[in-house]
């Protein structure tokens, strides 16, 4: 069996006993974040002068929380900060598993940042793109096993981040009160716009074709019960006790032999980062195309006039 495994991972190479696949070095945009604060306590990238990201590290366990105010939004330097922050975390050999939080409670991203997108200058957009496009390959493709703390709401490309991790865990509805409960799914459709095919295609893997063409195509959002329902997260936690458990499936995942676990998760990825790789410049100019056209621009005009009128 072992002998059998080892002849499957051959398209891997090895570094520090971990097994990596070669495209994770292929392409990379290794644009580097500014880090502030203690040795095991870092801050990485920043917006008007507040890191974008923050990193704990406590002993096999990194914790990895979003914190550009006020929503976790996936702007140009936010893309780029997360990625950073996950080679940097990857480059400590006793990390072996990483908590992906908000320091925001009620949000762990509400997506991307739509400022990026309407009436973009050319060249930036495609460099958010090709950021965002990294970011997935960073978090789907990490060796580490991560794990989301999803305590608040996660649409669109926050539901991204949540899907490229190993393990989701989402805050229940709250029982008491009016608070609203946390909502997740990929929302695109609502104000026009659609998923990347790599994000759509990881949403049908995930919860099932049917459902999931569904889904898509109306922009559904779904509670944390409907969500552990269709097995778009896999547990659900009164809020309180979110990053607690979090930290145990962590620590659970962490004490898998590491060669084993990265290998194993590989093999069911490695196709889909490749596909996205190979595609990579295809995908830029595809979107690039499709943002800029006028109908799209208008519904992105309108949807952030109407998100203007809320406040």
């Amino acid at each position: 069996m072992l002998k059998a495994v080892m002849q499957r991972c051959s398209a891997y190479h090895c570094i520090h006993g971990i097994f990596r696949i070669p495209l994770q070095q292929k392409l990379s945009r290794r644009v580097l974040s500014s880090s502030q604060g203690a040795a095991r306590r870092l801050g990485g990238g920043s917006d008007d002068k507040q890191p974008l990201v923050l990193t704990d590290i406590d002993g096999k366990i990194a914790t990895l929380s979003l914190n550009r105010p006020p929503v976790n939004s996936l702007s140009l330097d936010m893309c780029q900060a997360i990625s950073s922050a996950i080679r940097d975390i990857e480059k400590d050999k006793h990390v072996q598993g990483m908590i992906l939080a908000s320091s925001f409670p009620s949000t762990l991203s509400a997506g991307l940042d739509l400022n990026e997108l309407y009436k973009p200058d050319s060249e930036r957009l495609n460099q958010f793109w090709s950021s965002f496009q990294q970011l997935f390959l960073d978090l789907y493709g990490s060796r580490l096993a991560v794990i989301g703390a999803i305590t608040g709401n996660a649409p669109a490309a926050g539901c991204m981040l949540a899907l490229c991790c190993d393990y989701r865990v989402m805050a229940s509805s709250p029982t008491s009160g009016t608070s609203k409960p946390p909502m997740i799914g990929l929302n695109e459709a609502r104000f026009g716009i659609v998923a990347p095919p790599f994000l759509g295609n990881l949403m049908l893997r995930t919860i099932g074709m049917r459902r999931g063409e569904a889904a898509l195509s109306l922009g559904t959002l779904y509670t944390p019960e409907q969500a552990v329902d269709i097995g778009l997260v896999d547990e659900i936690v009164p809020l309180e006790e979110v990053i607690s458990r979090s930290k145990e499936i962590a620590l659970h995942w962490a004490s898998v032999p590491p060669h084993a676990r990265v290998a194993s998760k590989m093999l069911a990825r490695k196709r889909y980062l490749e596909e996205l790789v190979d595609t990579r410049n295809e995908d830029v100019e595809h979107f690039r195309r499709f943002v800029l056209n006028d109908k799209v621009q208008s519904n992105l005009g309108a949807y952030l006039e109407s998100l203007k009128r809320k406040k």
